[in-house]
């Protein structure tokens, strides 16, 4: 791997964030980064840091994870600088975001979140989101530490069909509730069974 210029290295992260128009992980950003071997990771690492100092990106906690974005302040630097960036890395980060784009962003659609409450108990906040606009929010309250998170992963793991069912069975006659939810208490214990 050939050593690259910082100045380089920094302009390719923001650009990759500019272009993804999405907050993303350390790791979205490495597997692009790092993977492509423009840059080994404790650099990559490094100039994530000097970004932030710079206030060129931001981060935000979100969904257990440190998400990064680029600032105003980052962008009005990559308009300046941006053809320091080489072509073909240019069009490197062009094609990691299109193929890229919508994983990552359905990634950020799905999300669920525990809190402890003074009750001794955990609110998990469950939502799905699709480009600002609110889905479908649950809030479940449940007695311990390890519900919540088996909540949260169940919730993130089996999303197309929660939301199906619970939508469906919102929009059903009252009549036909019962039977549908012994249909799916069925298939959650097969589900079970085969784990």
């Amino acid at each position: 791997m050939q050593k690259k210029l910082p100045v380089e290295n920094k302009l390719l992260i923001l650009f990759l964030l500019y272009q993804m128009d999405t907050p993303m992980t350390v790791t979205q950003m490495a597997e692009f980064a790092v993977d492509k071997e423009y840059m080994d990771y404790f650099t990559f690492q490094q100039h994530l840091h000097d970004l932030c100092d710079e206030k060129l990106i931001d981060e935000k906690y979100e969904n257990d994870q440190n998400r990064y974005f680029i600032t105003a302040d980052g962008e009005q630097v990559l308009s300046y600088f941006s053809g320091q960036i080489p072509n073909e890395k240019h069009v490197a980060v062009l094609d990691y975001t299109a193929k890229n784009k919508g994983s990552i962003k359905k990634d950020m659609s799905v999300l669920a979140n525990y809190f402890y409450n003074k009750e001794n108990d955990y609110t998990v906040k469950c939502g799905i989101y699709e480009e600002n606009k609110t889905l479908m929010e649950i809030n479940v309250t449940v007695p311990t530490k390890e519900d919540a998170k088996l909540l949260k992963k169940n919730w993130k793991d089996n999303i197309p069909y929660l939301y199906g069912s619970i939508l469906h069975m919102l929009l059903m006659q009252p009549e036909g509730i019962e039977a549908k939810s012994l249909e799916i208490a069925e298939a959650l214990a097969k589900k079970k069974k085969r784990k």
